[in-house]
């Protein structure tokens, strides 16, 4: 039978493996968020990475060697270089989020950690989520708009530019900005007629735009 020494080692290594995927999260390491944007999109154009990221791309030496230590290509697009450290990195992130969103994964650790997570583990994928929805609305120029368009395309569940337009009373030139901002933080789909619906996983948690 297992003493209280051995249970209560167990229990601070449990921790200590969660809390070390946790902080791999895009929803709270600057880095790895940089790499996940970049992945999946498969490629951004450097004026906007410059922008949102200026400690790693506007100073040529953190740029370079950052690029030479995950594999990213620096151009007037920035991609990551596929067998990379950055591209392996990407995608066990994304085994992560998929193990933190699964419900009973949370629950059976949440129940061993309970002490240390009394609201118990998060949903890395929600909170992944959430934070790009946040991001989008922080834009300073559309983000606001952008938000009028998500829920609006939330409500109807799909729609085409041109009825965004009626609807909102955006013009063409201000909605493409939106949409192309949506597209970044892969918050909708542009289906094959042309219309637009909600990425998976908002269907799954609307709530995180209800809450904006």
């Amino acid at each position: 039978m297992a003493g209280e020494g051995s249970i209560n080692e167990f229990s601070k290594q449990l921790s200590n493996f969660v809390n070390a995927l946790m902080h791999l999260a895009p929803s709270r390491n600057y880095i790895t968020q940089f790499l996940y944007i970049v992945k999946m999109n498969g490629s951004v154009d450097y004026r906007i990475l410059e922008e949102a990221y200026a400690d790693i791309v506007k100073d040529e030496y953190t740029r370079e060697a950052f690029a030479k230590a995950f594999g990213v290509s620096f151009t007037d697009k920035v991609s990551l270089e596929s067998g990379k450290y950055g591209w392996f990195l990407t995608e066990f992130i994304g085994k992560v989020l998929q193990l933190f969103e699964d419900s009973e994964f949370r629950s059976k650790v949440g129940a061993l950690l309970r002490d240390e997570y009394p609201q118990g583990i998060p949903n890395l994928a929600e909170e992944w989520l959430d934070v790009r929805v946040k991001g989008l609305s922080s834009e300073p120029t559309y983000g606001g708009n952008a938000i009028k368009v998500l829920k609006k395309v939330m409500r109807v569940g799909r729609v085409k530019m041109e009825e965004l337009e009626r609807a909102l009373g955006v013009g063409r030139g201000t909605l493409i900005e939106c949409l192309n901002l949506l597209d970044l933080y892969k918050l909708v789909i542009k289906d094959f007629d042309g219309s637009y619906k909600p990425a998976d996983d908002l269907r799954k948690y609307p709530g995180v735009v209800e809450r904006i």
